[in-house]
């Protein structure tokens, strides 16, 4: 059987999945270089989507940076319940969604900003469909809107040459969409992530119609232990934009970024 998101939401509602994501709202909190990264995108006063939210560790982060308006959405039922309680227990009324990225459940043009964080959109499987997200990113946004994620890259080391000998003779994982899918253990359950090259992160912002604004590979070294062990791989880093429409949209006043 092909990798569905049936597969992403039982890999996202497992105990231990549900038991990491909730650790890493008080133990890792935003990366050096997410806070970095983000802060030169996303409005502080903006309308912020934090898409594939978990239970909570980006939105809570942001939070405390300023950012006040801002919506956390996940698949996993499981973690936006987890979400919520951390809310609760903070006495906040931020906002937290079960949404499928594919089909968002916001009005066009609703917010300011968006976030993807921890190679989210590369969970989704088959290409057509980290579009399809794309394209409602793109949707939610308003006009000159900032959209900022991250991805785990393919280089063209042995590991990688082995996998094509493999797609070319037909023998690789049948559960697999496209080369650069791989199912790997984490946190005690399979879990589905798509590492992309370059190129093609490109080709599906285009695709999209978002506009690539820059993109960033800051390793870990400079990050704390708690986040290196959370993490464990290196993260490119991703900005783009839904484009301004007409020149009148380009005379905003300039924003105030987190």
């Amino acid at each position: 059987m092909k990798i569905d998101p049936g597969f992403l939401l039982d890999a996202y509602s497992h105990p231990g999945a549900v038991r990491d994501y909730s650790r890493a709202v008080d133990r890792v909190g935003l990366w050096k270089s997410e806070a970095e990264f983000f802060g030169r995108h996303l409005l502080r006063e903006g309308r912020l989507l934090d898409l594939g939210c978990g239970a909570g560790r980006t939105t809570f982060g942001l939070y405390r940076r300023g950012c006040r308006n801002i919506v956390g959405a996940d698949l996993s039922p499981a973690l936006i319940r987890l979400a919520r309680d951390h809310a609760a227990r903070r006495h906040l009324g931020l906002r937290f969604r079960v949404a499928d990225a594919c089909k968002l459940p916001f009005a066009s043009g609703s917010f300011d900003g968006c976030l993807f964080s921890f190679n989210g959109l590369m969970t989704i499987p088959r290409r057509a469909r980290r579009i399809a997200a794309l394209r409602e990113v793109r949707r939610v946004l308003a006009p000159g809107g900032r959209f900022v994620f991250t991805t785990h890259e393919r280089g063209d080391d042995a590991r990688w040459r082995k996998e094509r000998v493999l797609w070319n003779a037909g023998r690789q994982d049948p559960r697999l969409h496209e080369f650069g899918d791989e199912v790997v253990e984490e946190l005690g359950r399979p879990t589905f992530v798509h590492v992309p090259h370059r190129r093609e992160i490109l080709d599906c912002l285009d695709a999209a119609r978002l506009e690539w604004l820059e993109d960033a590979y800051p390793g870990l070294t400079r990050e704390s232990k708690a986040v290196r062990d959370f993490v464990s791989f290196q993260c490119r880093f991703w900005a783009a934009r839904r484009k301004f429409q007409g020149s009148r949209s380009c005379r905003r006043r300039v924003p105030l970024y987190i």
